[in-house]
């Protein structure tokens, strides 16, 4: 699959971010951020968008586990509208 970026460097990660129902309410800034912590409990096999040009035991497409604390402090960046995740390889414990 194309990705929309040229190169992805070192040993990161891009992760898709699980999909929550729309709610009919319209929700500001700090509250979806507040619910998205919320939630980052409940993501516990998630989709790697794409890895690193270093990266070793993860590869694009796989499931993965991350520890919590690195999904709360992630950086988030948008990749042609949908909003990734950036961690470090080191941070996946778990690989399906």
């Amino acid at each position: 699959m194309s990705k929309p970026f040229k190169e992805l460097r070192g040993k990161i990660i891009l992760l898709d971010i699980p999909e929550r129902k729309e709610s009919p309410i319209k929700l500001s800034a700090e509250a979806e951020e507040s619910l998205m912590q919320e939630n980052i409990k409940k993501w516990t096999k998630m989709n790697v968008y794409a890895t690193g040009n270093e990266c070793e035991a993860v590869k694009d497409n796989d499931k993965v586990y991350v520890r919590t604390t690195a999904l709360r402090n992630a950086e988030k960046v948008d990749i042609d509208g949908d909003i990734k995740l950036i961690v470090m390889e080191h941070d996946i414990y778990l690989i399906w």
